[in-house]
């Protein structure tokens, strides 16, 4: 007899873990869905542990969506001293690549000298940074000179004497963290999205659960765990508010704002490090047929939920490009997307937030909440070991380590033993053969690894879900099904946004789509037309946001 097996990011997979969190009782309760908590129940479940995690929005809808969407060494840290924090961000990179070879892409990064500045300084910087690294001589980084860097780079102001190349790597944030819920939940642990906290369940004195509630369907209930984890990024400290003890330390909220530009009228392989002559500096950065430049690094004091890039930031960041690529004649209406996300710096005094440490830190209440704060991307593996310990003590027995986080393949990493480039080359094979244009046949590959032959399968039921979304959108129909029926997308702009990354990564924010999309989704999820034109009406405003603020 045929068994039905549930895909545990399904619609009926969401119900199920929901079911299982009001009926069973957890070693470990994880609230906030971004890549610290995502990453925490991968690495706690694969311990052993009992682990349940639910996220108010959607994974990644924070800080996690809105990064430089870098896994990078950090070695501007070096300034600082904070050498630790690059020896970790720095041998991180080749663990995240291992486990996810299809979301971890190697990115030369330039570093430009110029008139002034000292080469013994970056010489002696970045060799530490390769000792710290643990690179090997072909992994090391090399220098440029002038001739070199003109030929990479012509655009670049001058005058510059050479360039330092290294090698960083570029992600996708989102579907980085999205990934990590995903083989929590493989491995046994009940996952939900679109389920936020309402409270904390005290008993004389001690921590005993939450009250969460599903917002599809509106009922609440009650999870009953040993301990409880706040991962809530930007919102930790005022998630701590709703227990009975205030947070030992504030967090100082960082808005970075990036602008995304097309790559014809910003040409630019791989990376750069920009340094404006007045000073001030950012980054460019290529990703399939756009340029982004950033970042912005200012305190926060608005709303945490879905902050926008402010028009003095954008003007700012644009300056620095005009004024490092004199001879492009960028301007305002050459951006194609803005975007703005939250850094959750534990706040230092006396310090701006550039200058603030991304270190992080966990904090226990007395009624045993444990908050871990702080902290990046790049380091999310090794934030979980540090907040395992801290289980490891409330539960009182050894857990181990945190190894086989380094040693499982993320979803969509199991390349079947061959490199990404040559699997790359095969896969972009067989969908240019289906009629898939080049350019999604990249972008496709680039996001989804292995998972690229489940889209092939729904080709092989009916072509049509081998069609594109629209005209001139590089993302077929069949992503819409997958991220409906694989990966938990419960709105449209989860998918448009944390799945497809169209809302960002388009020419039109992805606009031309939403009635493809919208109307997929209706009639998988059960949409009547009434929410259905509601969802697009919550994208389009979502849309505008990311335009230039005038």
């Amino acid at each position: 007899m045929n068994v039905m097996v549930i895909h545990p990011f399904s619609p009926e997979g969401r119900r199920t873990a929901l079911g299982r969190m009001a009926q069973e009782e957890f070693d470990l309760l994880i609230i906030g869905g971004g890549i610290t908590g995502s990453g925490l129940a991968r690495d706690a479940v694969l311990r052993g542990l009992k682990v349940a995690l639910v996220e108010k929005v959607d994974f990644a809808y924070g800080t996690s969506s809105r990064s430089s969407k870098l896994v990078h060494g950090g070695i501007r840290y070096l300034a600082y001293g904070d050498v630790g924090l690059v020896r970790e961000s720095a041998r991180e990179r080749k663990v995240l690549r291992s486990i996810a070879p299809h979301l971890v892409h190697p990115l030369p990064f330039l570093f430009p000298l110029h008139k002034g500045e000292s080469l013994t300084k970056f010489r002696t910087g970045f060799w530490m940074f390769d000792k710290l690294a643990g690179a090997t001589p072909e992994e090391g980084h090399r220098f440029l000179g002038t001739e070199a860097l003109q030929a990479k780079v012509p655009a670049l102001r001058g005058p510059a004497i050479g360039a330092v190349e290294y090698g960083e790597y570029i992600t996708d944030d989102a579907r980085l963290t999205l990934e990590n819920a995903l083989s929590a939940a493989q491995h046994g642990a009940p996952v939900a999205n679109h389920a936020p906290l309402v409270e904390f369940l005290v008993r004389d004195g001690k921590l005993t659960g939450a009250r969460v509630r599903d917002e599809f369907t509106g009922e609440a209930f009650d999870v009953r765990a040993r301990v409880v984890v706040n991962a809530t990024g930007p919102w930790a400290e005022e998630t701590m508010h709703l227990g009975v003890t205030p947070p030992p330390k504030h967090l100082m909220p960082s808005k970075g704002v990036h602008l995304l530009f097309p790559a014809g009228r910003l040409p630019l392989e791989g990376a750069i490090a920009l340094k404006s002559p007045s000073g001030r500096e950012g980054f460019a950065i290529r990703r399939w047929d756009f340029v982004y430049v950033g970042t912005s690094d200012e305190a926060y004091q608005g709303g945490l939920d879905r902050p926008t890039a402010d028009r003095a930031a954008v003007l700012d960041v644009l300056r620095m490009a005009q004024d490092c690529f004199p001879s492009l004649g960028l301007k305002e209406g050459d951006i194609v997307s803005t975007w703005a996300g939250l850094r959750p710096l534990i706040g230092e005094e006396g310090r701006s937030p550039r200058d603030t440490s991304r270190h992080d830190e966990v904090w226990r209440s007395p009624e045993g909440l444990l908050t871990i704060a702080g902290g990046k991307l790049t380091t999310y593996r090794p934030m979980a070991d540090r907040v395992m310990e801290h289980v490891a003590r409330e539960l009182g027995y050894d857990l181990g380590d945190n190894h086989r986080t380094a040693e499982v393949p993320l979803p969509g990493g199991n390349l079947g033993g061959t490199d990404f480039i040559a699997f790359r080359r095969d896969r972009m094979a067989e969908l240019l053969q289906r009629g898939i244009s080049e350019r999604t046949a990249e972008r496709i590959t680039w996001l989804y690894g292995n998972r690229v032959r489940e889209l092939l399968a729904m080709g092989d039921e009916d072509a049509e879900w081998l069609q594109p979304l629209a005209d001139g959108v590089p993302a077929v129909r069949g992503e819409v099904r997958l991220a409906i029926e694989r990966e938990m997308a419960g709105s449209l702009v989860d998918f448009m946004d944390r799945r497809s990354a169209l809302l960002i990564f388009s020419d039109d924010h992805g606009l031309s789509a939403v009635e493809t999309v919208s109307r997929l989704m209706a009639g998988s999820l059960g949409w009547s037309e009434e929410d259905r034109q509601a969802q697009v009406e919550e994208y389009r405003t979502i849309a505008a946001g990311h335009n230039v603020p005038t």
